[in-house]
């Protein structure tokens, strides 16, 4: 069979008959159910075989998320306290579908001011009164010290206690095509008195795209 990209609007869902359904086993999942009144095969809706896709998607990598897609955002000697208007971005490409396990971040030592960072998605979109255009940010607050610092954004489940409570969400990232990371920075108590960088790299793979 070849490979095929399955869109969620390419078929109405069809609601599967009340019942029981026989278990299958942990790797197969039923196309179908068998209707004992109609006589008849009811197909289970499209959405079923887009989850089964989703993980499909996830045992089948083809390449690796790493430093390699890493960027950088240098805030200058002598930017003012507020947000830095200038943004970084990491972009998933549009013929590929990527799962991240890890997002790092790391902030710089104080200059001055104290340089805070973030990052946003753009799968997420954001709840504010005045949403932002790349989407929601992972942190409620962003992240940096005096010393500089290095957070950890778990994207898989982990033991508890390893990291700290609003660093995991417990399962791989899915970033689909054209999905972006916007890595965002604040300068705090002061200006600058030298340049700042904040740095931003995902781990992950790249999945099998079958889902658009």
């Amino acid at each position: 069979m070849k490979d095929k990209q399955i869109s969620a609007q390419q078929y109405p869902g069809i609601a599967p008959p009340s019942g029981w359904v026989p278990a299958i086993g942990p790797n197969l999942m039923p196309m179908a159910v068998y209707d004992n009144v109609k006589k008849n095969w009811v197909g289970l809706p499209i959405q079923a075989l887009i989850e089964a896709l989703v993980q499909a998607e996830q045992l089948s990598p083809l390449g690796k998320i790493d430093s390699r897609n890493a960027v950088t955002l240098t805030v200058p000697s002598g930017a003012a306290v507020g947000a830095y208007a200038t943004r970084k971005y990491i972009e998933v490409p549009a013929d590929e579908v990527w799962y991240l396990s890890q997002v790092q971040l790391v902030t710089p030592a104080q200059a001055g001011g104290i340089v805070v960072a973030n990052f946003r998605l753009s799968p997420w979109k954001d709840s504010a009164a005045t949403p932002d255009a790349d989407g929601l940010p992972f942190w409620a607050a962003n992240q940096g010290q005096a010393a500089g610092g290095t957070y950890t954004a778990q994207c898989s489940a982990v033991a508890s206690g390893l990291f700290a409570v609003g660093d995991v969400i417990g399962a791989p990232l899915r970033l689909p095509p054209s999905s972006k990371l916007a890595l965002v920075a604040e300068v705090t108590t002061a200006a600058l008195t030298a340049d700042c960088t904040a740095t931003l790299t995902p781990f992950g793979w790249k999945g099998k795209r079958l889902v658009q």
